[in-house]
């Protein structure tokens, strides 16, 4: 349904509190997978298996969690396009396409990033308390949500959680496996491109020590990586979001 007001917020409010009540079960349920997965089979099993392991951190674990669901998330945000009986309640709705994006975008971005690291600085809170119970020789660190990896983490999410908008708003069905499998393709392709436009570095004699790499430096030093990262940060996601609210658009057309 199209309306005159290209924004108004009564009306996105109930928008945005009508998203937050469809989706309250799927996102009970994957937290309670997610956390499930992550004291049992990430920290229990984890510590188990490895008798000798002396310390125990939930950093690694948060950045593939954050990342992993909230991917999933979003190709989940405009599931009713998918199905012939809510696609045509969900293109209905009195709310405008802006509207629509907006929304969607604030509860797989904003909302994700904020729910879940609060929610999973609870668990390790628990988890650690537990853990110190059943492993006395194991120290299990705090987690520290404004951590320099945390922060970074949320970084890359923001940047990259657009593209997965993109695969909800244009793709039907399987949205996250055809979305990986485009961002695999398009990898492959710019990462060859990459290669040539920076073969002379990459074929030049470096020493690797660690996780210290000659290449690396050498690589960052090159105006073309400038050009890369400029377009990684600050064009990538706006760019995304655009290609989603046209895709919206189309499907309202």
């Amino acid at each position: 349904m199209k309306t005159k007001n290209f924004f108004d917020f009564s009306r996105f409010w109930l928008l945005l509190k009508l998203e937050l009540f469809k989706s309250r079960k799927g996102v009970f349920m994957t937290f309670l997978i997610t956390f499930g997965l992550l004291f049992f089979m990430g920290m229990l099993l984890g510590i188990v298996t490895e008798p000798d392991l002396k310390s125990f951190d939930h950093t690694e674990s948060y950045t593939y969690a954050l990342l992993l669901g909230g991917f999933i998330l979003s190709s989940l945000a405009y599931s009713d396009l998918g199905s012939t009986l809510r696609r045509y309640t969900f293109l209905n709705l009195p709310v405008s396409t802006f509207e629509r994006f907006l929304s969607m975008w604030i509860l797989t971005s904003i909302v994700w990033i904020v729910a879940f690291t609060l929610t999973y600085t609870v668990y390790t809170w628990v988890a650690n308390y537990i853990g110190q119970l059943l492993f006395s020789r194991v120290t299990f660190h705090a987690f520290d949500p404004l951590s320099e990896i945390a922060i970074t983490t949320m970084k890359y999410y923001f940047v990259l959680q657009g593209i997965f908008l993109v695969g909800a708003a244009h793709f039907r069905g399987y949205v996250f496996p055809k979305t990986v499998s485009v961002l695999i393709v398009l990898a492959l392709v710019c990462g060859t491109m990459v290669y040539f436009m920076l073969r002379e570095p990459f074929l030049s004699e470096h020493e690797c020590v660690g996780m210290h790499c000659e290449l690396v430096d050498v690589i960052g030093d090159q105006p073309v990586w400038a050009v890369i990262k400029w377009l990684f940060w600050w064009v990538l996601a706006p760019m995304s979001w655009l290609i989603t609210y046209l895709g919206l658009k189309e499907q309202e057309a």
